[in-house]
């Protein structure tokens, strides 16, 4: 008879265990976010460093009406200059909140030809409005699960 009382406390435990660990584990991935984010006004870029390959999110939320102008983002061209990197345009107006998202890649194109062209802190500049800059880091490493192997382009 205990072993019948017994055996669904322990199934309920366990389930309770898990359920304990996934909401765990589901708010320290939102405090990492919260903690690694980069804002400046109702900009913000999910983390401060990026491998090779990873694609930077950008949310925008609450954007004023009156906000118009373009974010500009520039990548290292050395220790002491930056070049263009592509050219976003908003305007609250017709939209006060959007995501959109972006991978540095090679081109050859944009005479991107190695991943040395695209390691380095990039500056964000929000171009029209006095919000400050933003800057993030792309290290010259690739995450585990990445296989490509970035060779030059040109």
């Amino acid at each position: 008879m205990k072993k019948i009382i017994i055996f669904p406390i322990v199934i309920v435990i366990i389930i309770a265990a898990g359920v304990i660990l996934v909401n765990s584990n589901e708010q320290t991935v939102e405090e990492r976010w919260l903690e690694e984010k980069i804002t400046s006004g109702p900009f913000s870029i999910d983390k401060s460093e990026y491998n090779l390959g990873e694609k930077i999110f950008i949310v925008v939320t609450d954007l004023k009406q009156e906000d118009k102008g373009q974010l500009m983002f520039f990548r290292p061209l050395n220790n002491t200059s930056w070049g263009n990197y592509m050219t976003i345009d908003f305007d609250g107006t017709s939209k006060t909140q959007f995501n959109l998202y972006f991978e540095p890649r090679l081109s050859e194109l944009k005479k991107i030809c190695s991943t040395n062209e695209l390691v380095g802190e990039w500056i964000v500049k929000i171009v029209g409005t006095e919000y400050s800059d933003m800057k993030f880091k792309i290290m010259n490493q690739t995450s585990s699960w990445d296989k490509r192997t970035f060779d030059p382009v040109c």
